[in-house]
């Protein structure tokens, strides 16, 4: 991840909002409280198994974006993605966009900075980097952009 967040440093200006990460709800404005959102999340993942996951192959997205893409675990990732938007996060999914697991390295409006972040990456991460994905961090990001974390729920628990 010291690779990822050199990377992110230096073409991603949310690096030092938030670390690299896996996004599975994107952020939403809500009347929901922290504690409401905080319950459904638990009883999500104290029913969802680790998952292994294997992140690989950077591609460009939307000219905007450089994102390491799941390729191991993508489809428990996406099903875990799904269960968390049932119940009151339902009216929040973003339908306008598919979900793809990934972890951003580089966001920029211009295009010639995205195909150096994509070269860059490629040399610097070639392979392949698996972990398991053990836990959620439910976070809240305030009106000006600052990001904190109010939990970890960690998954299986059930």
């Amino acid at each position: 991840m010291d690779r990822v967040e050199a990377l992110r440093k230096r073409y991603d200006s949310t690096s030092h909002l938030v670390d690299a990460h896996l996004t599975l709800v994107f952020p939403f404005p809500a009347a929901l409280t922290a504690l409401q959102i905080g319950t459904h999340v638990r009883r999500v993942a104290a029913r969802w198994p680790a998952i292994p996951v294997t992140f690989r192959g950077p591609r460009m997205h939307a000219n905007e974006f450089v994102f390491l893409m799941a390729s191991r675990g993508a489809a428990s990732i996406k099903a875990l993605h799904d269960a968390l938007y049932t119940r009151s996060l339902q009216p929040h999914l973003r339908r306008d966009i598919p979900y793809e697991p990934h972890i951003t390295v580089a966001r920029d409006s211009d295009l010639a900075i995205v195909e150096r972040a994509l070269e860059e990456t490629r040399d610097a991460l070639p392979g392949e980097y698996e972990d398991v994905m053990r836990e959620l961090t439910l976070l809240e990001v305030a009106a000006d952009g600052k990001i904190t974390s109010l939990e970890t729920i960690p998954l299986g628990t059930a």
